[in-house]
């Protein structure tokens, strides 16, 4: 069962066609581009402007390839 065919999946649009976003859970916080967005790590996060926009920055679906495939697969479509 590859991404291709699963209900949580969603075909990115023109040349990336092949990818897409895997929507089964949430958006997902990137260590690494948080720490780019909030270097300050160590400063509470109260202290910082704008705190939901960068962690809306640092949040993104997991990218797969149409041919990937996990146990969470889901067709509502009979195989």
């Amino acid at each position: 069962m590859s991404c291709r065919a699963c209900t949580h999946w969603d075909r990115y649009k023109g040349d990336t066609a092949e990818l897409g976003d895997c929507r089964r859970y949430p958006p997902r916080i990137n260590d690494q581009l948080l720490a780019r967005v909030l270097p300050g790590l160590s400063t509470p996060l109260s202290d910082h402007d704008e705190i939901e926009r960068d962690l809306y920055v640092a949040s993104a679906f997991p990218i797969t390839h149409q041919d990937s495939g996990c146990g969470e697969f889901y067709s509502e479509v009979p195989l």
